[in-house]
């Protein structure tokens, strides 16, 4: 919980204009981590915890936040998190296998853009052979 504190306090500096950029490398990400569910050793979804705040704070401004996720792994669970949010742009590449690779199933396939207003920004990277 620590790091997604120290996360959050950097990312609204960047909201805020007191710093130009920040870079984050957290383990574990969170990405696996579901709204009411932890998994893969994920408890706190991190980047999505950020993302809501920062969106749901009117005085900052913001209308849209770009994740880029960068594992071996794809984030299951920041996909779900803002699966029918066009406010956030989800770009996620990963090992997938057909879908054998963890966290297993469909859900890393280039085939899930997002839903309803959300589609489109969602888009997955697979790598599917080694």
């Amino acid at each position: 919980m620590f790091r997604c504190l120290i996360m959050l306090h950097v990312a609204e500096k960047v909201a805020k204009g007191e710093l130009n950029s920040a870079f984050s490398i957290v383990r574990p990400p969170g990405h696996h981590a579901e709204e009411n569910e932890p998994m893969g050793f994920c408890l706190f979804n991190n980047v999505a915890i950020a993302t809501s705040i920062l969106l749901n704070q009117k005085k900052l401004g913001l209308n849209k936040i770009l994740i880029v996720d960068w594992d071996v792994h794809h984030g299951n669970g920041t996909q779900k998190m803002f699966w029918k949010d066009s406010r956030v742009l989800v770009f996620s590449v990963h090992r997938h296998e057909n879908g054998s690779f963890y966290p297993m199933g469909d859900d890393g396939s280039h085939i899930k853009i997002g839903e309803g207003p959300s589609a489109g920004y969602n888009i997955n990277v697979p790598w599917e052979n080694d």
